[in-house]
């Protein structure tokens, strides 16, 4: 009973959320690639990420998340974070669509919809990383609530994969907003005309 008692009390272990290699090829190497610049390159690999060497299999969430902010800062100077971070969430679709693989599961997605590539989110983000979490909630016929354990300015870049994703369903009028967020999860309001 007090082996028992022990083990209930004490702290589970703290897993270190990291973001797989895949993503950051995904991202920095493909999508990315006729826009980066020696001068990006060289910030990324100040803030963790040296692309001229092999990738490592994982990274921090914080490498992550610094390395987007630059590029996001880099490419869109002009724009608020949140825009910024969001139009490199699209481009991390636009990029992984735009290769072999990439435009053969696009195409499997289109056949899929909307419906059934938003009840998929969690999954897609999770062979990602090894932390995504998420629920999808039907609130109408085209509108959807999406609930993710994503903290912090990359909150800003699902939004855009999820964007992106719902346009390459052909989902016409493809929407979505962040409706709240707090220091550990954020909510989107996904939607489209039909």
């Amino acid at each position: 009973m007090v082996a028992t008692l022990r083990r209930m009390s004490s702290p589970s272990p703290v897993i270190e959320r990291v973001v797989f290699e895949q993503t950051i090829e995904g991202l920095f190497v493909t999508a990315l690639r006729s826009r980066m610049t020696p001068a990006l390159q060289s910030v990324l690999k100040t803030e963790g990420v040296d692309l001229m060497q092999r990738l490592r299999p994982a990274y921090p969430v914080e490498v992550w998340t610094r390395c987007c902010l630059a590029a996001a800062k880099h490419l869109h100077p002009s724009l608020p974070v949140e825009d910024s971070m969001r139009l490199l969430g699209e481009s991390v679709v636009e990029g992984f669509a735009s290769g072999f693989l990439g435009r053969a599961l696009m195409g499997v997605v289109r056949v899929l919809g909307p419906h059934r590539a938003l009840a998929r989110v969690r999954q897609n983000f999770r062979s990602g990383n090894n932390y995504a979490e998420a629920t999808v909630t039907k609130l109408e016929e085209t509108t959807y609530e999406v609930w993710m354990n994503e903290r912090g300015p990359t909150r800003y870049v699902c939004q855009g994969i999820i964007l992106a994703g719902l346009r390459e369903t052909k989902a016409v009028g493809s929407q979505v907003d962040v409706t709240r967020f707090d220091d550990d999860s954020v909510w989107f309001r996904a939607s489209w005309e039909r």
